[in-house]
């Protein structure tokens, strides 16, 4: 018989050990879990809480150099133009005129690692999906691409898989690409 891990069962077995290390979470990131829910997660929660908590979706270790780099050095006049800003979906910056041009960045370096096209391709499409959910309407993509020393084998091993679905997905979506970097 198959036993699924319930809210129900979940209060009821608050000592059951979960493995939440091999999930990518830290001892106080797990507290931190039970604290949120007021008992122990059920292993579906504990799954979509590792995804959501990863450095793919929230930056986690990278966050403090970002906020560094970027949102420490924001001048008050800068700050005027920008509507939205570090840690929201895009960026979004008033250009005057009623006008406003919302940007965003993204890093695909691990998802292109291990599938070269699928990797480069979801890069885009994450960048797309959060200047639309800002409002803003896509017209054009860039793309900076990083592989390493050229001769490198996993660079050659990348390099046309990442390049194909970059190019593949903006395409498909009837975007140009107006510039690029490697």
């Amino acid at each position: 018989m198959t036993t699924y891990d319930t809210v129900e069962n979940a209060q009821q077995t608050p000592d059951e050990p979960q493995d939440y290390r091999a999930l990518g979470l830290k001892d106080d990131e797990y507290a931190h879990i039970k604290e949120i829910l007021g008992r122990r997660p059920t292993a579906a929660e504990l799954a979509m809480y590792s995804v959501m908590w990863s450095e793919h979706c929230s930056y986690k270790s990278s966050k403090k150099h970002l906020k560094e780099q970027f949102g420490a050095k924001t001048t008050p006049e800068m700050k005027e133009h920008l509507l939205v800003g570090m840690g929201q979906n895009a960026g979004v910056v008033d250009i005057g005129d009623g006008y406003a041009v919302t940007f965003k960045v993204e890093s695909h370096n691990h998802p292109s690692f291990v599938e070269p096209y699928q990797g480069a391709a979801t890069g885009v499409g994450g960048i797309v999906r959060d200047i639309m959910a800002m409002g803003a309407r896509p017209v054009a993509v860039m793309d900076q691409l990083r592989f390493g020393a050229v001769d490198h084998p996993d660079t050659a091993r990348v390099v046309h898989g990442v390049v194909a679905g970059v190019g593949g997905y903006g395409n498909c979506l009837g975007l140009p690409n107006i510039g690029g970097e490697t």
